[in-house]
């Protein structure tokens, strides 16, 4: 058996966990590769989440909003370092991103 043989049955075994606990199992073609993000994913939290903060963005950019906030998204988790010292800078990924002030 070839090392992607090996890969392929490893990724298929924690994919398995992983839907079994309760994780949704994404579609490829719903992945927007540009932004590395699944959109359907964070419109649907911040949207569920955070409705007053949402319609406040929407009023600000009434053009496609879905389509700015995604790109707004995207820069900051660019942005985002781990290991700054400064708190702010420190986002820890999509969710961080997400539950704090997104910079516009």
């Amino acid at each position: 058996m070839d090392n992607k043989s090996n890969e392929s049955v490893i990724q298929n075994d924690m994919i398995k966990q992983l839907v079994a606990n309760g994780w949704l199992l994404g579609k490829p073609g719903n992945y927007n590769r540009k932004l590395a993000l699944y959109e359907e994913d964070i419109l649907g939290f911040v949207k569920e989440t955070q409705d007053s903060q949402w319609q406040k963005f929407c009023a600000l950019y009434p053009n496609n909003p879905e389509q700015k906030f995604l790109e707004r998204v995207a820069t900051q988790l660019n942005k985002a370092d781990p290991n700054a010292a400064n708190k702010e800078m420190r986002t820890f990924g999509t969710l961080g991103v997400l539950r704090h002030d997104l910079r516009d």
